[in-house]
């Protein structure tokens, strides 16, 4: 890439924000186009899990991502004098004796040693877990909303320009630009070819002035804890609505489940919902466009995306920057059959 050029960053989201360290360190000029909507990492819970509960086995490069996110998120901390990592393990609420048992060979398995605790019991009545808990070690979840947030400021005052506007296509000109829409590719008149599969979730937060837990708790849906009584719980999956509104049906499923296994009094105060940008295969894309070599883009991050985004960021800008390869698994050149010839 020339040096005068700047990257265009379009989007701001987990996507958008890691990329932009990634350059900021770099000592790359770039800006960013932020419309101040992004309908997935605004809403999303933030949680950082290595393992698949449904098969119980590490998520995909999980022993490369996760250190790799810790590492990143850490050190944007130190540069914004703000914690964003909640560092909570979270509390496999185990559904059977077989998961049960399941769970206590894995813990033992040194593959998975520095994931899974033994297990344990969870230190609330209110909550009924007859066969007991498995504890993840992880990084808790990330407080994306003070990322970003936070993140934007801190790279204003170090000078990048920053456009609170949608970003218009008939604005291309010499310059780079990566697109960081996330579900909104869908409607990118050059990457809208991707096989794009957006997920709707539904997400609440709730109130309850009886229950008294530190860690995260799942068990086929997550409670996490936001301080003086608020939890958010989720989330939804919804393949036929693509629209970013909360659904009447997505609140009672998720009240439904929680009662399934509590017994606490809540009050719902807030429902909310996103679209998480997710492909067929489950994998991030970045790369760049099949004919036009200034247009680039970097999506896909789905469910994972606060642990795969800092990795693949970095991959992203060392491709823009230095020309270096990225992985065959998540170059979106995969999906060159899909463009129109």
């Amino acid at each position: 890439m020339s040096d005068q050029k700047t990257i265009n960053i379009i989007g701001w989201g987990l996507a958008g924000a890691t990329l932009a360290w990634q350059l900021f360190k770099r000592k790359v000029p770039f800006q960013v186009y932020d419309n101040g909507v992004n309908f997935s990492s605004r809403v999303a819970a933030g949680l950082v899990n290595p393992i698949v509960f449904k098969r119980l086995t590490k998520s995909w490069k999980a022993d490369i991502l996760l250190p790799f996110a810790k590492d990143f998120y850490s050190e944007i901390e130190e540069i914004t004098s703000f914690q964003f990592l909640s560092n909570r393990s979270i509390a496999r609420v185990f559904a059977s004796v077989e998961e049960q048992n399941n769970w206590a060979s894995l813990s033992g398995d040194e593959r998975f040693a520095s994931y899974l605790s033994e297990i344990d019991e969870l230190n609330e009545s209110l909550i009924q877990a007859p066969f007991g808990i498995g504890r993840v070690i992880t990084i808790g979840n990330l407080d994306v909303n003070a990322f970003l947030d936070r993140s934007k400021d801190n790279l204003i005052e170090q000078g990048v320009t920053f456009i609170n506007r949608p970003f218009n296509s008939k604005m291309i000109d010499q310059d780079e630009y990566v697109f960081c829409e996330g579900y909104k590719i869908i409607q990118n008149p050059f990457f809208g070819y991707i096989p794009m599969k957006p997920t709707h979730g539904d997400v609440l937060t709730i109130r309850s002035d009886q229950l008294r837990i530190e860690d995260i708790v799942n068990k086929n849906m997550f409670i996490l804890p936001l301080g003086d009584g608020l939890y958010r719980v989720g989330a939804t999956y919804n393949w036929d609505k693509l629209e970013p509104e909360p659904t009447i049906e997505g609140k009672d499923e998720l009240i439904d489940k929680l009662r399934s296994f509590t017994t606490f009094p809540f009050e719902v105060i807030q429902h909310d919902a996103g679209i998480r940008p997710t492909v067929s295969d489950r994998r991030p894309f970045l790369g760049t466009h099949p004919k036009n070599k200034k247009l680039h883009v970097f999506n896909g991050l789905g469910t994972k995306g606060v642990m795969i985004a800092p990795f693949y960021a970095e991959q992203m800008a060392n491709y823009l920057c230095l020309g270096k390869v990225i992985d065959e698994d998540v170059d979106v050149r995969r999906f060159d059959k899909f463009y129109p010839s």
